[in-house]
């Protein structure tokens, strides 16, 4: 059963670790500073938790086993990784994590409640990534609802504890859902979203079907990859054989090679950007891509 934290909002489960509690009601009581006087400006916030070592070098082999495994509570989610390479996975990802919790615990007001009840039936069209319109509408209210949650209250310290009480909500839910598939099953996560093994349609159905009932407009979205390599919980290759892929690396991904060659990100290129640097580095990152295909499928012969 969900259970509520009386005291502060906080949605916890039974797998939600009691230190994790206690430094999630910490950072939420009023009178906690997050950034103390004698620290100057470019001193980080103190952190919800250190990282949390889960095992040490291990090496069964060069293709085999795992590196490191690291499980790391932030005030921004959970995020962990297995350093490894792995066949056959899967990569579920949680939609609108922060404005569901915020949704379930009653803080977005009537405007914003409407626009995520909006969101989700827009997103409830499985036809809608076809209609540049509703893409252009979802990813709008997306953004409207981002950007509220982190402002509900009056002061900035409401603001700080409100968005807390979503994320370390979000947080505990997706803990949970690592646990419910194993965490050494579990080989990447980043705050809303984590790759698994031992992956199977079965399992999922339960896994929907069991969420879904506790939190009211949860939803998912899930693909299989052939191939996986995970470097960190930020730098990770997922690759299908029919040349499918996914890239998340910081040395020949797309936006790190368009940043190389241009000096700005294409994160905030969204109106006008080098076309000759964005063909460069599309054009570099599909053949680095294709060399790590063609390694994973040395490596399974």
């Amino acid at each position: 059963m969900v259970k509520i934290k009386k005291k502060n909002g906080i949605m916890y489960w039974p797998s939600t670790p009691k230190f994790l509690l206690m430094a999630e009601q910490l950072h939420l009581t009023p009178d906690f500073n997050h950034r103390p006087e004698t620290m100057d400006e470019e001193h980080e916030n103190i952190k919800l938790l250190p990282p949390q070592l889960l095992s040490s070098l291990v090496a069964t082999g060069p293709y085999e086993g795992y590196q490191k495994e690291r499980l790391n509570f932030t005030n921004n989610g959970i995020y962990q990784y297995i350093k490894c390479i792995a066949r056959n996975v899967a990569q579920i990802d949680v939609h609108s994590l922060l404005p569901t919790m915020a949704y379930q615990l009653g803080l977005l007001d009537e405007g914003h409640k409407k626009l995520f009840l909006e969101k989700k039936e827009i997103e409830a069209d499985t036809h809608y990534p076809k209609n540049k319109r509703l893409v252009a509408k979802r990813r709008r209210i997306k953004l409207q609802l981002n950007k509220y949650c982190s402002t509900i209250g009056e002061t900035k310290v409401e603001h700080s504890i409100n968005r807390f009480k979503a994320m370390y909500s979000g947080m505990n839910m997706v803990f949970d859902m690592l646990n419910y598939w194993g965490l050494s099953n579990v080989i990447n996560c980043v705050n809303d979203g984590f790759i698994v093994t031992n992956f199977n349609e079965e399992k999922f159905e339960q896994f929907k079907e069991k969420y879904s009932k506790k939190i009211k407009y949860l939803t998912f979205s899930i693909k299989q990859y052939d191939y996986c390599l995970v470097k960190n919980d930020l730098e990770y290759l997922l690759i299908n054989n029919d040349g499918d892929y996914k890239c998340r690396n910081r040395q020949f991904g797309q936006n790190s090679v368009y940043e190389l060659l241009t000096g700005k990100s294409l994160k905030y290129e969204t109106v006008s950007f080098d076309g000759k640097a964005l063909l460069e580095a599309e054009r570099i990152e599909k053949e680095a891509m294709e060399v790590c295909k063609n390694l994973f499928l040395k490596t399974n012969h």
